[in-house]
This record gives structure tokens, C-alpha cells and sequence, in this order.
């Protein structure tokens, strides 16, 4: 049998699109040992893969660092532009062979805003130790209050036991890192801008310099560890880690129109360095594009509501949400939302714009996703005569019989 060529072209174009729909609906393949994709808006694990084991996180949990010494400034205790002298435990001389280093250096002279950019961009184990002291009077009762923070958070799978995480005996799972994420970003968003964001960090700068005797008296350019940065549309931060135990790890997040992701890989093993550090990139670049292609960021769904108002001119009142949440969907998910409206007895004239008339829930899949009262969108006044007397016998009538419409 002979198929035309329109049918033909037809056909290829129909498995196409159904091929790409599939791949759409799909997660990629990813070597990562422990993966999760967050939506930050509402909490919501959109994706993950063995995200309840325990890995040392280790540069990551330079995020947990940051948020107190955010913490600290938003307490009064530090100012971004204070300007303090680097002491021995804040060296980089006093760090171990093999760690990331800001380059500070006993004696210098450096603001704490550039400290903290130097944990972030450069990863700085010195800077991290540095701030530890500042913040806390020593390493010790900084990781103290490391731990302290996790309690008080719920998160029973981070435990610390330094500011940097050099040990393999730091410990998180991707699921509750990306949780904490979240928590830093909601409380802290100023962060994202001016520190995770930041491309690269040229330091010392001549003023840093710890004087003539000084051993370190040259500028180094550190680019960000985060290798999304400038390359993928809304990326904007957050941290990556690496140590030998946990292999490479990597919290990213990402930003597009009121769509904001955040994901962790955790555990990729590579034969090399290099190789960690693209692959990282790579599989996080892909989580990241398939969870914005797969789901959006946008009002719950509200349709034309309305309530009948008595003793008035006009026979009914528009209805709105008074907290009209925002839900983050597929698109097969919104056409199985249910949307759930009780409205309360009918009003009389006047009323006031705002005033409660009822209450909306959203459920998807026999699950309440967000709910919100009910408001009038304008103010009512009440009716002439004829219009009062026209109505009052039909509204006690109403009132009697109806109660509570649904």
C-alpha cells in the first residue's frame, strides 16, 4: 500500500512532537549519587533520586557559615563595612595543603563584606575560618552554632563539625540541603546579588596588603565555582563542594519569570578533576532546564466569581482572592486542578470592598494545594427605595432557605 507524502510528513511530525512530549515529561539521566529539584516558592520536590542519604557536602557547607554571619549583621554584631585585621586562625598559611583559598594573610586588612565574598566566589576555607572567629569568638563555638541553626530548623541529616567543610565527617543529605537553601534565600535574598552572582573576586587589592615583610603581595583572580554563572538563563547562584569522600557536589539555584528552582547533585564521581567539575555543571544544567520546561510558577487559577447582593441597584458583586496564592504546575497537573468555592450567605447593602463573601481551595489529586477567603472587589452602596422594598421579602425568603450556598 502506498501512504501519500502528506500523510507520510504527518506521521513523522505526529511522533515527533509525541517523542519530544515524552522527553519533556522525563527526568535526564544523571550519574549523581543523590539528586533533588526543589520549587522554592512552595517547597515542593519536584524531582529526586536517593535524596535522603547522608553525604559530606563539603564547600557547601560554607552556605551554612554565611547565613550567620548574615544572621550577625542583621543582629547589629557585624557591619558589611567593618574593617578588621586577618589573625592566625583567619590565614591561609593555616589551612591545610590542597584548600581553596581566599589568600588572606596574617596582619591584613579586609571588610567583612569581602570576606564573605571570598567564601562564596572563591570558596575560601581561610576567609570561612575568619569569619568563624569574628562571628563567634573561635572555630569551635561557631560550629556550635551550626549546629544550633539545624535544630532549630528540623534538619537532622546537617551536622557540622567546621566552618569550611574540609572533613568528610560534615554531614548532609541533598534533600534537606536544598530545604536550608531555600530558608538562606527567604531570609537573606539580598545574597544572590552580592555574593553568589558575583563572577569572579580579585583579591588582595594593594590596600589589603599586610605590609612590606608581607609573603603575599600579589593580586589573584578567583572565578566563581559555579560554572552556570553567565552561561544558563536565571542562574544565580548558590554553592559547590568537593572533597574526596563525596566526590563533586553542587547546589544550584535559578530564577525564571515567577519560576525560581533549586537543585542539588551530590556524590558525582569522575577518573579526574576537570572532568568532576563539567560533569557537575552539566547534569546540573540539565535538571535544572527540564524542571523549567516542565513546570510553571503561576497564579491558581480563579475564575468568575460572584454573590448576590441585596438591598442594592445591581443584583451581584464580583468576587476575588484576598491571598491569591501563587502554585507551581505542569501543565498536565493544571488541567486536574480542582478548584473548591463556598460562599457565604448573600450580603446586603452597603458593603465595603474587602469584604469577606466566601473561601476558595485548590486540591490536586484529593490534596489541598492552597485555599483563601473570598473579598468583594468594590465597594456597594445601598439602593433607593424601591429597590430596598423590592428586595426585602425575596431576602429573608433566601436567607431562610439557603444558609450556606456551595
Amino acid at each position: 500500500m502506498r501512504i501519500s507524502i502528506g500523510r507520510r510528513l504527518f506521521c513523522t511530525f505526529f511522533f515527533v512532537f509525541i517523542s519530544l512530549s515524552l522527553f519533556a515529561q522525563n527526568p535526564p539521566e544523571l550519574s549523581a549519587t543523590s539528586v533533588v529539584l526543589v520549587d522554592h516558592l512552595t517547597g515542593r520536590v519536584l524531582y529526586q533520586k536517593d535524596a535522603s542519604i547522608s553525604f559530606p557536602p563539603a564547600s557547601m557547607t560554607k552556605l551554612v557559615t554565611l547565613y550567620l554571619c548574615y544572621e550577625a549583621i542583621e543582629e547589629g554584631h557585624l557591619q558589611k563595612d567593618q574593617v578588621i585585621q586577618v589573625t592566625p586562625v583567619g590565614s591561609s598559611f593555616s589551612r591545610p595543603t590542597r584548600s581553596s583559598l581566599m589568600m588572606l594573610e596574617e596582619g591584613q586588612q579586609v571588610d567583612v563584606l569581602t570576606l564573605m565574598k571570598g567564601v562564596a566566589v572563591s570558596s575560601g576555607n581561610d576567609a570561612a575560618y575568619q569569619l568563624a572567629e569574628l562571628v563567634a569568638g573561635s572555630p569551635e563555638a561557631f560550629v556550635l552554632r551550626m549546629n544550633g541553626l539545624m535544630e532549630e530548623m528540623g534538619f537532622q541529616s546537617m551536622s557540622f563539625i567546621d566552618p569550611d567543610g574540609w572533613s568528610e565527617e560534615n554531614q548532609v543529605s541533598a534533600l534537606d540541603y536544598a530545604k536550608f537553601a531555600s530558608n538562606y534565600i527567604n531570609r537573606f535574598p539580598q545574597a544572590l546579588e552580592e555574593l553568589h552572582s558575583v563572577p569572579s573576586l580579585a583579591y588582595p587589592q594593594p590596600e589589603n596588603f599586610a605590609g612590606e615583610n608581607a609573603q603575599i603581595q600579589w593580586t589573584r583572580v578567583k572565578k566563581n565555582t559555579n560554572l552556570l554563572l553567565g552561561v544558563i538563563d536565571g542562574v544565580d547562584g548558590l554553592k559547590t563542594g568537593y572533597i574526596d569522600e563525596s566526590g563533586f557536589n553542587f547546589a544550584c539555584t535559578a530564577k525564571r519569570s515567577d519560576t525560581r528552582l533549586i537543585s542539588v547533585v551530590m556524590g558525582i564521581f569522575t577518573d579526574n578533576y576537570l572532568q568532576g567539575l563539567n560533569l557537575r555543571a552539566t547534569e546540573t544544567r540539565d535538571l535544572l532546564e527540564w524542571g523549567f520546561e516542565t513546570w510553571k510558577t503561576e497564579y491558581a487559577p480563579l475564575g468568575d466569581i460572584s454573590q448576590r447582593i441585596w438591598m442594592s441597584s445591581q443584583e451581584r458583586v464580583d468576587l476575588e482572592a484576598l491571598n491569591h496564592p501563587m502554585l507551581t504546575l505542569s501543565d498536565s497537573e493544571k488541567s486536574m486542578l480542582v478548584e473548591l468555592v463556598e460562599l457565604d450567605t448573600a450580603l446586603t447593602a452597603p458593603v465595603n470592598r474587602g469584604t469577606k463573601a466566601g473561601h476558595i481551595q485548590w486540591y490536586l489529586n484529593g490534596k489541598m494545594l492552597a485555599e483563601s477567603d473570598l473579598v468583594t472587589t468594590e465597594r456597594v452602596s445601598r439602593g433607593n427605595l424601591l429597590d430596598i422594598v423590592l428586595d426585602l421579602f425575596p431576602m429573608i425568603h433566601y436567607k431562610i432557605t439557603h444558609g450556606r450556598n456551595r
